[in-house]
């Protein structure tokens, strides 16, 4: 593996953006809760305190107009202009440290790819439903370690998200993004973002970057799960072998930076259980050789990673239990094979 550690200002100005991320992640969920809006509504010669919930004005009655309604209404116009505030200012400052990250090279994720993470965090399904799996878990690992990865190991077109269906999912409605689902997400985040094709699982963009959907199959050719997170335009979930092992294992919560300098949260699969996965993978009879090389270098590069610079995550076996023992036994002697240098063999 090549790579190379983060210096002392980039590690400094690294901390920095994470702490303002995690900065805008509280400020627009504060923000959030003044959605919509509160206004003064007559009916039957009454004025009552109406608080809307969306931008279609739906919402419900507080009751008629009185000393405690009158105050509810100005504490909320107070709270909500505070919030808004508070907000502007965090966004402010991204501005201003995106420049800092792009300047100390720290921009390492592609900006579509940020930009969609964001979204999927603000509508509260990052980690609770999806989560990243493939190549972009790389970009967590490698953060988390505080190292840069050289080479063409993080090269990737696409973008591969993992449904858990278990957990009940609830998109928030504005931008109509409910109906569409995470088509609605993609295309908030890139408008040029479209279905390949009917009934897709890949969207792609003006610029060929894909998002895949993927969900785990069923456990028999009987079962049928649902495939769409949103209405008939969405994409609609590959089902994919043995994803049960990564849904299973520990999330992995890691802010990341984008080419923009802009920060954004991602949330993959544990290391351990990335690694144990694509070793695998790369053992699959059917899948293509290049593919098979390339799960294997990059399950070398994360088990290099968590040995290196994550001594916190023990690599053993009973961390691996969501895998069949088989599976990591194998995975295990690749890993001696490999990792140990000549003269270790037997």
């Amino acid at each position: 593996m090549t790579s190379y550690e983060m210096t002392a200002e980039q590690r400094r100005i690294f901390v920095d953006t994470q702490q303002l991320h995690e900065a805008f992640v509280d400020a627009f969920a504060a923000n959030r809760k003044y959605y919509g809006g509160m206004h003064w509504k007559k009916a039957k010669g009454r004025e009552y305190l109406f608080r809307t919930r969306d931008r279609y004005g739906y919402g419900s009655s507080l009751g008629p107009r009185s000393p405690k309604t009158e105050s509810i209404y100005t504490e909320f116009h107070k709270s909500k202009k505070r919030a808004v505030e508070r907000l502007k200012h965090v966004k402010e400052r991204l501005r201003e440290q995106a420049r800092f990250c792009k300047a100390a090279r720290l921009g390492r994720v592609p900006r579509t790819v940020t930009a969609i993470l964001r979204l999927l965090e603000q509508h509260q399904v990052l980690g609770q439903n999806l989560m990243i799996v493939g190549t972009n878990a790389l970009y967590a690992y490698e953060a988390r370690a505080g190292i840069f990865l050289r080479g063409g190991i993080l090269a990737t077109r696409d973008m591969d998200v993992l449904w858990d269906i278990r957990p009940r999912l609830r998109l928030f409605v504005e931008d109509e993004i409910d109906d569409m689902g995470f088509m609605g997400i993609l295309k908030k985040a890139d408008r040029s973002f479209e279905m390949l094709g009917e009934r897709s699982f890949r969207a792609v963009n003006k610029v060929g970057y894909m998002v895949d959907l993927l969900k785990t199959a069923p456990a028999s050719v009987l079962e049928k799960d649902r495939r769409q997170i949103g209405g008939a335009s969405d994409l609609s979930a590959a089902e994919i072998k043995k994803m049960q092992w990564l849904l299973s294992a520990p999330k992995l919560r890691q802010v990341v930076i984008g080419d923009d300098g802009y920060p954004a949260a991602i949330i993959v699969p544990d290391p351990r259980a990335f690694a144990v996965h694509k070793i695998w993978l790369s053992k699959q009879p059917d899948r293509e050789s290049i593919k098979k090389r390339r799960d294997r270098s990059q399950a070398l590069a994360t088990i290099k990673l968590v040995a290196q610079y994550m001594p916190d995550l023990a690599f053993k076996k009973k961390e691996l239990r969501m895998f069949p023992k088989a599976v990591v036994q194998q995975t295990m002697q690749v890993f001696r094979d490999d990792l140990m240098p000549a003269g270790y063999e037997a």
